[in-house]
């Protein structure tokens, strides 16, 4: 799948008169969240808004849907609040800021918003499940509720940083991917990953998983059927 092939149209592009015509010809707008999250010391604190930015342009573009802007920041665990750079919003928070954008847009004539996630984080997809409005159908889309456990060595193991996120990383943005900074976890140092004395030691590295067993093909399986399932599943 080339995901370059089509463009999606994004909300903040248009003009009100434009957004007013849109609304009246499908009334349909996908918002995808993101978060400020710790993914290992491999992996950039951004990786939940970096893949669900990409997969949201690419539904939006496959389904026809207006595509909102990014909410960047979500819910965090305890656990993960403790490393440096990360931000989290309380779920209530969240709820609130997603519930207040969804009223003001269930005012301006649109039917129904989507909301789209893939930080698994149970108060984050909370927030997300909670939002509704009296004027306008809400949706949430948790990307962690797909099967993917035929693409992964430990099926649909709870992980952070492992071998879904970093395959995902791998195929979407490379570049962000430090390659001899991955280890799994318990934070096992694997063959290459040298660190030096400033990087993050093993003994706590904030990865839940065996992102050793990543690879880029695998992330572009798994991502093409992301994008075809969601898809499918909202055009039915």
């Amino acid at each position: 799948m080339d995901s370059n092939v089509n463009s999606p149209t994004s909300l903040d592009r248009l003009s009100w008169v434009e957004a007013a015509e849109w609304f009246r010809r499908d009334p349909r707008l996908l918002l995808p969240v993101g978060s400020c999250i710790q993914h290992g010391p491999h992996l950039p604190l951004g990786t939940d808004t970096v893949i669900v930015e990409r997969l949201a342009r690419d539904i939006a573009a496959r389904t026809g849907l207006l595509l909102a802007p990014m909410v960047s920041y979500g819910v965090a665990s305890q656990t993960d609040r403790a490393y440096a750079g990360t931000a989290s919003l309380d779920r209530k928070t969240l709820h609130r800021l997603l519930n207040e954008l969804v009223d003001c847009w269930g005012g301006h004539g649109l039917a129904e918003i989507l909301l789209i996630t893939t930080n698994g984080f149970a108060r984050n997809i909370q927030a997300l499940a909670a939002v509704v409005a009296d004027t306008v159908r809400v949706r949430s889309i948790d990307t962690h509720a797909l099967d993917l456990s035929v693409f992964l060595a430990q099926g649909n193991a709870p992980e952070r940083g492992g071998e879904l996120e970093t395959s995902l990383m791998l195929h979407l943005a490379p570049d962000m991917v430090r390659r001899d900074w991955i280890m799994d976890s318990p934070g096992t140092v694997r063959a290459g990953g040298d660190l030096t004395a400033s990087a993050p030691m093993p003994g706590s590295p904030g990865v839940v998983g065996l992102p050793s067993l990543a690879s880029a093909e695998k992330g572009r399986t798994i991502y093409e059927h992301m994008v075809e399932t969601i898809s499918a599943r909202l055009a039915s």
